[in-house]
């Protein structure tokens, strides 16, 4: 058996329009050009960086030159080190 009840006969009242139908106007839209399919590629910060450094040399000879006759000469002088210095002074100066 079907659990669906009888809909009987019953009048419906009269149908009439709401509002009169008003014929609208044709506008042709172009359709949109399909957006071309194409793949991006983003670097971060990090990765150009490490490339940058890949393409650099290991070591930087003048550099090390440099520093090396400065240390011979006696006027390699870093903040590092001096800061290292002022820290030794005042450790010997308050024992």
């Amino acid at each position: 058996m079907s659990d669906i009840s009888v809909i009987g006969n019953a009048m419906v009242g009269n149908v009439r329009a709401v509002a009169p139908a008003q014929p609208t106007k044709v506008v042709e839209v172009e359709a949109p050009a399909a957006p071309k399919a194409t793949d991006r590629v983003e670097f971060s910060e990090e990765a150009m960086m490490l490339e940058k450094m890949r393409h650099m040399p290991a070591v930087r000879q003048e550099r090390i030159d440099a520093i090396k006759a400065s240390i011979a000469a006696n006027t390699y002088v870093t903040n590092g080190m001096l800061e290292s210095a002022i820290n030794r002074m005042i450790d010997e100066v308050s024992e």
